[in-house]
């Protein structure tokens, strides 16, 4: 069917293209750089760890700039001293136009963190042309390379900040010189190829195991150089924090090795490899079932649901023993109140209470007897 398209339609498009275009004349300078940031995520590896360093470090590079322009605020990093690094300041004069040195000062250090932070992305000459342009439409040289903060130049102290979280960076754990990879960390399974069935290359069940793909694509679409993804920041408990606390903190050894573990929830549930029974079975039963109800959900069938911990549903007796999670969720109770009422239930107290591996789901349905039981222990301990 061919579309007509109305001069009132046409006028009110072009209309709505141009607000939206003064609306994003109207964001502020951190809004615009908040966006190119996210941008630049969206084109890189997929590593949440990875980006919420990065974005708390350039939310402390901002702040800073438009702190010390001000009377009362605190820097968090400029002149100061953090977790044993130190950025030495000597104060700037205060400008004529302090929201234009602002201003200027952000854009100069989110533009230097960002060039560091993703220079080995995939995404690297798209997220280097944004930020080069935005900065171009802003009016500022790129070319600037100045640290001499002395001169007042707003530009020159953005230049600073941007290379004290820089250097802050290259010492704060994350081992970001390494391409954040792990130092010690190895996993004690082999990895396991997809293309074959059975629990290969399993030491432990209770422990984690590689995944070794044909071919691995990343959640951002990138194409992974190997095809066994490592495990993604075992050793993240070394990196500096924000918000977390030392009393919070637990330290775990391992073969020489410190793992620190913040807020740690204690040990996940675990599969007797010796024996049959007890709460293995629970254990199996738990697997089915995220797997029978997995197979419930459907794209096609319109329905959203909330997964969030503060949604946890609308039934007012919930499980809190193993029997009563049976209960809960037996065939009976499935068809008589139906499914989409306790599609919350299912999420908040089973997924998150059965957090385990892909590895133990295949040596869970293997007879005992068949799988190596050497130095079976937590993660960490």
């Amino acid at each position: 069917m061919k579309k007509i398209i109305t001069p009132q339609l046409f006028f009110s498009t072009i209309f709505l293209f141009l607000f939206s275009l003064a609306g994003y004349s109207q964001q502020s300078v951190a809004r615009k750089w908040n966006e190119e940031m996210l941008n630049a995520i969206r084109t890189d590896f997929a590593r949440p760890t990875v980006h919420a360093r990065n974005l708390f470090h350039t939310s402390m590079a901002m702040y800073d700039a438009w702190a010390v322009y001000d009377d009362e605020a605190q820097t968090f990093l400029l002149g100061k001293t953090v977790a044993g690094f130190s950025c030495p300041f000597s104060g700037i004069t205060k400008p004529a136009d302090i929201e234009a040195a602002r201003e200027e000062a952000m854009s100069y250090a989110m533009y230097r963190i960002m060039i560091q932070r993703f220079k080995f992305s995939p995404g690297k000459t798209i997220i280097q042309s944004n930020i080069d342009n935005l900065m171009a439409s802003l009016g500022y040289d790129i070319n600037f390379t100045s640290i001499d903060y002395s001169t007042g130049s707003p530009a020159a102290l953005g230049n600073y900040i941007g290379k004290c979280v820089i250097d802050f960076g290259l010492q704060d754990g994350s081992n970001e010189a390494g391409v954040y990879a792990n130092k010690y960390y190895k996993p004690v399974n082999d990895p396991l190829p997809l293309k074959i069935y059975g629990p290969t290359g399993i030491k432990d069940p209770n422990r984690w195991q590689p995944l070794a793909f044909t071919v691995f694509i990343d959640q951002n679409g990138n194409v992974i150089p190997t095809n066994t993804p490592a495990f993604l920041s075992a050793e993240w408990g070394n990196v500096v924090p924000y918000s977390l606390k030392a009393s919070d903190l637990n330290v775990f050894q391992r073969d020489g090795h410190d793992y620190k573990v913040y807020n740690d929830p204690g040990a996940p549930p675990y599969l007797d490899t010796t024996m049959v029974g007890g709460l293995s079975e629970e254990y199996k039963w738990s697997f089915s079932l995220v797997s029978s109800w997995g197979g419930l959900l459907d794209p096609k069938d319109g329905v959203m649901w909330d997964i969030s911990p503060a949604s946890i549903g609308n039934n007012q007796s919930l499980p809190t023993t193993i029997q009563e999670f049976h209960d809960f969720y037996n065939e009976k109770y499935r068809l008589n109140k139906g499914v989409t009422k306790i599609w919350i239930e299912f999420a908040y107290y089973v997924i998150s209470f059965f957090i385990i591996s892909f590895s133990a789901l295949l040596c869970a349905f293997t007879d005992p007897g068949e799988i190596p039981n050497d130095n079976v222990h937590s993660i960490f301990k």
